[in-house]
């Protein structure tokens, strides 16, 4: 089995070099999995990551939320501590030292409940166990580890593998979509 390391890169450049207009497709494809899935019609908070050009788009998914009176936070990464921040609208972000898109901290409010939220976690790749290759910062493990919430990882099909490295610190998402569907989910014992 290949490094972590050695995958990061492998994946990172197969995502670099994905055609946009297949990227669109698939993106729409994941977009209508994630509308139509139980736990985001049900929940009120949602803890979204914004996209990089890169990753699998949460653009239209966030403005659907918003635009439905949803409840919406996109992290911002502050040293070793991730903490999301309410937003109404994507104009609140910029651009982080990583890269991505964050809010700004001082024009938003910080979420201190996240206890019935649906998380949407970025990833590399996710395997059939719902363990995730993040990008190695290990934020969304620590974030998960302490807060309470249904976490949803998205990402296309061809980056869902039958097993990735993990470690005893990595912590699994509750559900896995792709443009396929749902491709994993936990029951309620916490098991596949």
């Amino acid at each position: 089995m290949k490094s972590k390391n050695d995958l990061r890169s492998i994946i990172k450049k197969q995502r670099a070099d994905m055609e946009e207009n297949v990227r669109k497709v698939l993106d729409e494809k994941i977009y209508n999995n994630l509308i139509r899935n139980e736990a985001v019609r049900e929940s009120r908070l949602f803890l979204v990551y914004a996209s990089s050009p890169t990753e699998t788009d949460t653009t239209r998914f966030i403005n659907t939320l918003l635009s439905k009176g949803r409840q919406v936070a996109i992290p911002r990464c502050s040293g070793k501590d991730m903490r999301f921040f309410f937003i109404e609208s994507l104009s609140q972000l910029r651009t982080s030292t990583f890269g991505v898109p964050e809010p700004d901290d001082s024009r938003t409010e910080s979420v201190s409940d996240t206890d019935g939220s649906v998380c949407i976690v970025p990833g590399l790749s996710f395997d059939r166990f719902g363990k995730r290759l993040g990008y190695g910062g290990g934020y969304y493990d620590r974030f998960l580890k302490d807060h309470p919430c249904y976490s949803i990882g998205i990402c296309y099909d061809s980056f869902f593998t039958d097993r990735l490295p993990a470690e005893e610190h990595d912590i699994g998402v509750s559900e896995i979509i792709t443009e396929k569907g749902t491709v994993f989910k936990k029951n309620k014992t916490g098991r596949q």
